[in-house]
């Protein structure tokens, strides 16, 4: 572990001229470095899911799924759209820059700075570290201080790859941590985690003008309409809240299901959720337990709903509620439906209408993920579109978070910026707007000296082309007159031009 005050140890100036050397490399150069990378994850694999279960506290198969799979499949998507989505982009021409090249190149940040979280802790180091130097940074990671083996093990792979250590750094820790590589200055922070966390890290970021992403927690809603497969949704909404004992920032927390189908789908929920077994490695679905200070947080949420009159559908021992737990009619003002819970903990709602279900998955301060579920595609997209959410899953769950071609991010007090797909990847660069002049006569128009006759000529030229049209004949002729007017102003300049310069 870093033990020198990080804020004096050129550790962004290293990882700037670093970025500076790597990103002069051909794009298939860093291509097939990081398939490299991918291939040892593959090779490492057991090593890999030993680490993330015994740090983050899964059992085997929740770390095959939601920590391995996922960022495999990103980065084969990204190997295979680098040159696309980095790409020099030529934009459209305007009559106003007429003789005149428009693109967009996408250039690195330099120094980027990732802090990590514990709960899917290789997956969400892995891939914005790799996504980053794609794009041609240098990175610093913060893991989560909860997971020292899954840090030890990103040292290892990313060095056995063959990336440098001033290309690719670890640095443990904790909050300090995080505050003195800010204090360092990176170019660009891509945080994730908490609300809490995240804040403070956007703080330290707004003091220094750093840019930033946010991939904050989330308040998902699952929607289920009567008409829908509802046993398939009932294992959706399961799989969806209580997976990794609900520790996914887009676990479901908020479940809303039409009247004609409520009480039957919270029975089986109830039911359902008795089924799980816990366990761990190879065994259960669910890992051994929650920690004690998750388990007191969800009970205080849990007894707050009980009092504003919700039932709860799962059992309890001692007075205190097994988890995972269900909550059943839970007011929209309990704490459980607005504060981030971050547990084995569920709250079920009924609604009688469409604009019902909108209006109660939207009020919250939160909005990540959604999860619709219908026979009705059209109601399905309409809803869709009025969630505010960075993503919305129609008949699935969780999973659409993974897909390699989607850019994955949150909406409100669930952050911003984007993660995944072409958007995940040009994050990491920044857009440089390049103007060309192609055709030297057709510019400096608008150049001094500021006379009458530029005045009236731009008078004319905003009438033609931005004001009520003419007849077509006077049009043509209107705009003939202007292209006449600017032609000999140019040329008018151009003669003083040389006339100057033969002076000189």
């Amino acid at each position: 572990m870093k033990t020198f005050p990080i804020e004096k140890s050129g550790i962004m100036q290293r990882a700037r001229v670093a970025s500076s050397a790597w990103s002069s490399h051909a794009l298939g150069t860093r291509i097939e470095k990081l398939a490299i990378l991918r291939r040892l994850i593959v090779s490492r694999r057991e090593e890999i899911l030993a680490a993330v279960a015994q740090d983050a506290v899964k059992v085997r198969t929740e770390a095959l799924v939601t920590d391995l799979l996922p960022t495999l499949e990103i980065l084969k998507f990204n190997e295979k759209q680098a040159a696309r989505t980095l790409a020099a982009e030529r934009r459209p021409g305007s009559l106003l820059f007429a003789g005149s090249r428009a693109e967009v190149l996408r250039q690195p940040y330099g120094a980027v700075l990732i802090v990590a979280p514990w709960n899917n802790p290789f997956q969400l180091s892995m891939l914005p570290a790799a996504t980053a130097l794609l794009a041609g940074n240098a990175v610093i990671v913060k893991p989560s201080e909860r997971t020292p083996k899954v840090s030890a093990l990103l040292r290892d792979l990313f060095a056995e790859a063959g990336f440098m250590l001033s290309l690719l750094e670890i640095v443990e820790g904790g909050p300090e941590t995080a505050a003195e590589l800010m204090a360092a200055g990176p170019d660009l922070v891509f945080f994730t985690g908490g609300e809490y966390g995240g804040k403070a890290i956007y703080r330290l970021a707004a003091e220094r003008m750093i840019p930033a992403v946010m991939e904050l927690g989330g308040k998902d809603a699952m929607i289920v309409f009567a008409d829908a497969d509802l046993g398939r949704a009932a294992q959706a909404a399961l799989y969806g809240a209580f997976a990794h004992d609900g520790q996914h920032c887009i676990s479901v927390k908020r479940l809303l299901v039409e009247n004609p189908a409520y009480e039957a789908f919270v029975s089986d929920l109830a039911t359902g959720a008795a089924r799980l077994r816990r366990g761990n490695g190879t065994v259960g679905d669910l890992a051994a337990g929650i920690d004690p200070e998750t388990a007191r947080r969800l009970q205080e949420q849990i007894d707050d709903a009980m009092g504003r009159g919700a039932r709860l559908l799962t059992p309890i021992r001692k007075g205190k509620a097994l988890f995972p737990a269900i909550l059943s009619e839970v007011p929209a003002a309990a704490a459980v439906m607005r504060e981030e819970s971050f547990g084995p903990l569920l709250a079920v709602v009924p609604f009688d209408s469409e604009e019902e279900a909108a209006r109660l998955a939207n009020d919250c301060d939160f909005g990540l993920n959604a999860s619709l579920w219908t026979a009705d595609r059209e109601r399905a997209r309409r809803l869709a579109a009025r969630l505010a959410t960075g993503c919305v899953g129609i008949n699935e769950v969780l999973v659409n978070a993974g897909h390699p071609a989607l850019p994955f991010g949150g909406a409100k007090a669930s952050g911003f910026g984007r993660y995944h797909g072409p958007e995940g990847l040009r994050i990491f660069t920044r857009p440089k707007a390049v103007l060309e002049c192609r055709h030297p006569w057709a510019g400096g128009l608008q150049w001094f000296p500021y006379d009458p006759d530029l005045g009236s000529l731009i008078e004319e030229l905003i009438r033609l082309r931005f004001g009520k049209r003419e007849s077509w004949a006077a049009h043509l002729g209107s705009w003939l007159k202007v292209a006449i007017q600017g032609a000999k102003r140019l040329r008018r300049l151009s003669e003083n031009r040389h006339l100057q310069g033969g002076k000189t």
